[in-house]
């Protein structure tokens, strides 16, 4: 299953995304339940640091439907669609290990 999702720190506080970058996350999980997991560590880290989450997207051909029932219950503000948005940074993670296997930046 694949989750993927821009971070865009638009606000004038300093944190992990340099102000006015926006970066993008592929996750790739093994377990459906580690969705909660997932979107509370990510609405914690958009309060905390006041980010705008961008292109939202969860691939559906891998997922059930009692994982994008999970994902709806775990996230429901809504998001920015924007195809245009320059990314700064790409990080893909996979959740089994929770390691960077890749980061690009810009």
């Amino acid at each position: 299953m694949k989750i993927t999702y821009m971070l865009w720190n638009q606000s004038s506080v300093e944190s992990e995304i340099p102000i006015g970058q926006a970066w993008k996350w592929i996750l790739h999980l093994e377990h459906e339940i580690e969705i909660h997991v997932i979107f509370k560590n990510l609405k914690q880290k958009i309060l905390d640091s006041k980010l705008t989450l961008l292109n939202l997207h969860i691939d559906q051909q891998c997922s059930t439907n009692e994982f994008l029932n999970l994902a709806c219950e775990s996230y429901e503000k809504s998001v920015i669609c924007d195809e245009f948005m320059p990314v700064s940074r790409i990080i893909s993670t996979h959740t089994e290990n929770y390691s960077v296997l890749h980061c690009l930046d810009f």
